[in-house]
């Protein structure tokens, strides 16, 4: 399965390494916490992400572990098996074999590992989701990063970026109910099959909003093509009525598919795409456009032009 990682919770991967160093103090330094992803492990330090590796099976034990220069325990946690590893003090090293975690410990790292649960469950739905979907590569990852980078610079809380996140990277989720052969179609789609495209927000929603607690991610994705203007689907809201996340949703949605779909691509900028995006008024919130702006200045990206995609056979943009 194909790694995926919610960008927007790094905050909660930040403060549970420092609750968990804190617990260690006395015992060494220089964490890693690590985690079953398929046949390899996926680790964090108080750094970064670590590279994904494979680990000894030995590493799984109740006792402490020497490998690498490093000492390991195993910490099994609701239902997930997290590796502690750290460079313990001499002399002391041992105390990591009877060391308990203190309650916020347990606390920070059972929040984690349910969104460690979530990211292994939308791996799968993403990979599901490419295959079935007739996708371009790379177009559910480019929206829901430059989503996230947008709702930073609209200071969003760190709820609100989780919401944003999931429901970027589930906007087109509905597709997986639509016939193979009409998302496949290179030609023009008539007015009948572009309305069964149409269908697939209020799929999509409808699917999400029987996951408890997933009632926001579901209306986000309901209202993704909607318009401040009015003339989106499928409800025909406006302004204050659509939800912030779907108009930045929306928006990175159209922007990406102008930049990465349209056999011209390569002769424009994003620049010149987002211009366009500003001159078809009504059609996009302008708070989200001036922030993608500003997303594209601060990568030092604005004035690039995307890669070309006219090897790409030419097909009608469904988002």
């Amino acid at each position: 399965m194909k790694p995926l990682e919610l960008s927007s919770i790094a905050e909660v991967w930040k403060s549970a390494l420092s609750i968990l160093a804190n617990n260690l103090a006395s015992i060494g330094t220089d964490l890693q916490l690590w985690f079953p992803w398929g046949p390899t492990w996926r680790g964090h330090d108080e750094k970064s992400i670590l590279p994904s590796t494979d680990l000894p099976q030995d590493l799984i034990s109740s006792k402490a572990v020497h490998f690498g220069g490093r000492i390991w325990k195993a910490l099994p946690i609701n239902g997930l098996s997290w590796l502690i590893s750290l460079k313990a003090f001499k002399k002391i090293e041992k105390n990591l074999e009877s060391w308990q975690p203190l309650p916020e410990t347990q606390s920070a790292l059972n929040l984690l590992g349910e969104f460690v649960k979530l990211e292994c469950l939308l791996g799968l739905t993403m990979r599901i989701l490419e295959n079935r979907a007739a996708e371009r590569s790379g177009h559910w990852d480019r929206v829901r990063n430059f989503c996230v980078a947008i709702g930073r610079q609209l200071n969003l809380s760190q709820l609100e970026l989780v919401d944003l996140e999931l429901a970027a990277l589930l906007h087109d989720i509905g597709k997986v109910a639509l016939p193979g052969s009409l998302l496949e179609e290179a030609r023009p789609l008539s007015p009948g099959e572009r309305k069964q495209i149409e269908t697939h927000s209020l799929v999509g929603s409808t699917m999400i909003r029987e996951i408890p607690g997933f009632e926001r991610v579901a209306d986000a994705v309901l209202c993704h093509h909607e318009c401040p203007d009015g003339s989106g689907y499928p409800k025909g809201l406006k302004a204050i009525e659509i939800p912030l996340n779907s108009l930045i949703i929306g928006a990175v949605d159209t922007f990406d598919a102008m930049t990465h779909y349209r056999p011209y691509a390569a002769e424009r900028t994003y620049h010149d795409s987002i211009n366009e995006m500003i001159h078809n008024i009504g059609k996009y919130d302008d708070r989200v456009l001036w922030a993608l702006q500003d997303v594209l200045k601060n990568l030092g990206i604005l004035d690039i032009r995307p890669k070309s995609m006219k090897s790409k056979p030419q097909t009608e943009a469904t988002e």
